[in-house]
């Protein structure tokens, strides 16, 4: 009798190891007006981070009106998007903090915007302009990248973006 409640209560500690893990946290989610759907309970698609990672890298080497030259590394805002399902529209960008900020569709073409999540070789911490940040190639680009609506959509700590129509 003692050996069967013993073993009972071993198969009771073992239960919660074999309790299913909690879904790994997204890096970015994406809503709105998508084509595609991986989180069915909230209608958006979420990257975690690996899948992130996945969608390759471009670097832009770039002044920013807070930062001196950097090389940021990151996909090709167009390559997010598209896994995504999402293939025009303005794109509203929403931080850790809630500041939003629009950038239109013709940027991300125009410009090969990236949402880096590396400086200068170190990922991009959530204290410090991460887990993304959205970068223009600004030094090849002064002119039309100077000034307060272009520096408004440099857009650090992003989170989340919302597809628009």
């Amino acid at each position: 009798m003692k050996r069967r409640l013993m073993l009972g209560s071993m198969a009771f500690a073992v239960l919660p190891s074999m309790a299913a893990a909690p879904p790994p946290r997204a890096l970015l989610t994406v809503s709105g007006r998508i084509g595609r759907v991986n989180n069915d309970a909230a209608d958006t698609f979420d990257f975690t981070e690996p899948e992130f990672l996945k969608l390759g890298a471009t670097s832009i080497t770039t002044a920013t009106p807070w930062t001196p030259t950097s090389v940021f590394v990151g996909p090709l805002l167009l390559d997010v998007m598209r896994a995504a399902g999402v293939t025009s529209g303005t794109l509203i960008f929403r931080t850790l903090d809630d500041y939003s900020a629009p950038i239109p569709w013709e940027d991300l073409v125009r410009y090969g915007v990236i949402l880096a999540h590396s400086q200068d070789g170190e990922r991009l911490k959530n204290n410090r302009w991460g887990p993304l940040w959205t970068i223009y190639p600004r030094d090849q680009n002064l002119a039309a990248l100077k000034g307060p609506i272009a520096e408004s959509r440099f857009i650090w700590q992003v989170d989340r973006i919302e597809a628009g129509g």
